[in-house]
């Protein structure tokens, strides 16, 4: 490995199911955490849990669990949609709770460094108006944050935008020791500590999704200068020559920092919207990550996901699912039907392999740390050019679109040499298939679009492709019968009929010499 890079994206609040908009999050960083790591970087990667919190707190009296116990089930299920979308585990995954001490050494400090001031009853808040420049990195200023919109009115502080860092028991909560007695820190101050005491002063990347940047972004970067106090040149923040460096020619949206900050880059996923609405629990169209994958492959909603740059926002609808659920299938289809070409070839076939110098794709579960490294290993030929391709794309700040099309020259090569005559004809037909296969396997796997069994897959896209239409395979198949006679009849309206209807449902019949079978269908198929 070469130089380190230090990440870290904030976690989610477990007191519930996580939804299509965590899914957004965490599997566009899973991408650029795959990036660092076949570029060699030695990458530690951090994602928090917010363990305590008020919605936790809320959510276990309505249930009636301890809060302890429905945070840890639902860190077990959070785990689960993660693996299941493909997404790697985090070199760690620190719960707030973990870090209370560490929490409030740093209050202490900032209560020290004049930013933050203590009330009779044991709150404490962080003093906004204390910090000169409170507001860059959301482009807020403090006129905005009047009271009676987006801030709380509470006459106890000093102003409306002050912000919690030390919140007083209340009866049931849970609670800890403090110098302000009994209590439990506020959201913001969590990942200050944490990325303090795992991470050190200074990090290279800080992520999340946009809706974090106002205000839990905006108060992180605000706690970490004043718990830093005044250095030399009289100012409250934190000096580095590297953060220097890295800010020179950065953009105002999702920029490198200035010197003063304790965050090199901040990278702010966009929305997902649902139908061109953004995505809310009281507009009622809401999904969590369970309800999209009883109908959908979770490898269909992460190629969904990374159909638009992560800067952006997505339209999450039901024709982008179907087509993403076809275009993987088409992608997949391809890979067997080139295992199929080169294992029928014998000997032939595996000296094609070997000298493409294929990678083979390991499982990408959360739990198999090879699978971030299998594209590693550059493939030879063609295939090496395709994995350049992404790659080249994905450097582009991190441009997951292009990526994916660049796949799509290789696999109209890939059926060419399946399937026309001039392909099957060609004197290193083998072995081009095998570069490309090495190098759409490695892209797949930079991706985390690889799978460990594609016979299995293939069958787990059609059956919820099957779901999806309300029919049965045996139906299906009845359909295509009941074309073929109208075929033979020479009926050719009905014939034409069927075929639509399907199409209509989702279902997508091809013709071959071999007969007809049928896939996942592209809603912009012709």
């Amino acid at each position: 490995m070469g130089a380190k890079v230090q990440m870290y994206v904030c976690g989610v609040t477990v007191y519930d199911y996580s939804h299509i908009g965590h899914a957004r999050v965490y599997v566009a960083f899973d991408v650029l955490y795959r990036l660092l790591r076949h570029l060699q970087y030695d990458v530690q990667y951090v994602r928090n849990f917010t363990d305590v919190d008020d919605k936790i707190i809320a959510r276990a009296a309505a249930t009636g669990e301890d809060p302890p116990a429905l945070s840890a089930r639902f860190i077990t299920e959070f785990h689960t949609d993660m693996q299941q979308l493909g997404c790697l585990a985090p070199t760690a995954e620190p719960k707030a709770t973990d870090f209370i001490p560490a929490m409030v050494a740093t209050i202490n400090k900032i209560i020290d460094n004049g930013h933050a001031y203590a009330l009779p009853d044991g709150d404490v808040y962080f003093d906004v108006a204390s910090l000169p420049g409170y507001g860059r990195l959301s482009g807020r200023s403090q006129e905005d944050n009047r009271a009676g919109e987006r801030v709380a009115v509470d006459s106890r502080k000093r102003s409306p935008a002050d912000f919690a860092l030390w919140k007083a028991a209340k009866p049931g909560e849970p609670a800890w020791v403090s110098p302000w007695g009994q209590g439990r820190p506020g959201w913001h101050i969590e990942c200050s500590s944490m990325i303090s005491e795992l991470m050190g002063d200074v990090i290279d990347i800080h992520g999340g999704g946009r809706d974090l940047v106002f205000p839990h972004h905006e108060n992180e970067l605000a706690q970490s200068q004043a718990a830093a106090g005044p250095c030399s040149c009289g100012h409250n923040h934190q000096h580095s020559e590297a953060a220097a460096a890295a800010a020179a020619g950065s953009s105002p949206d999702d920029s490198s920092s200035s010197p003063a900050d304790f965050v090199r880059f901040w990278l702010h996923n966009g929305f997902v919207n649902v139908d061109s609405e953004k995505m809310s629990k009281s507009l009622g169209n809401f999904f969590t990550i369970r309800d999209v994958l009883k109908l959908y492959h979770p490898s269909a909603l992460r190629w969904f996901l990374l159909s638009s740059q992560y800067r952006a926002p997505v339209n999450y609808t039901q024709k982008a699912l179907e087509d993403a659920s076809a275009r993987l299938f088409y992608v997949l289809q391809t890979l067997a039907d080139v295992d199929a070409a080169l294992q029928g070839s014998g000997e032939a076939g595996a000296a094609a392999v070997a000298a493409a110098s294929i990678a083979a794709a390991p499982s990408s579960s959360a739990s198999d740390s090879a699978a971030a490294d299998a594209a590693d290993v550059v493939p030879a030929g063609v295939g090496g050019e395709l994995l350049g391709s992404v790659v080249a794309a994905l450097l582009d700040d991190l441009n997951s679109p292009a990526a994916v099309s660049a796949m799509s020259a290789p696999l109209k090569a890939i059926n060419d040499l399946l399937s026309t005559k001039a392909g099957r004809k060609n004197p290193k037909r083998l072995q081009l298939l095998a570069e490309y296969q090495a190098g759409l396997l490695a892209s797949l796997q930079l991706l985390g679009l690889a799978v460990p069994d594609l016979a299995a897959c293939l069958d787990a896209l059609k059956s919820l492709a099957l779901a999806r239409a309300g029919l049965t395979q045996q139906e299906v198949e009845e359909r295509i019968a009941a074309r073929a006679a109208a075929r033979a009849a020479k009926d050719f309206a009905a014939a034409d009929a069927v075929r639509v209807e399907l199409s209509a449902k989702g279902i997508m019949l091809m013709d071959s010499p071999e007969g007809t079978s049928w896939r996942p269908g592209l809603q912009d198929a012709e």
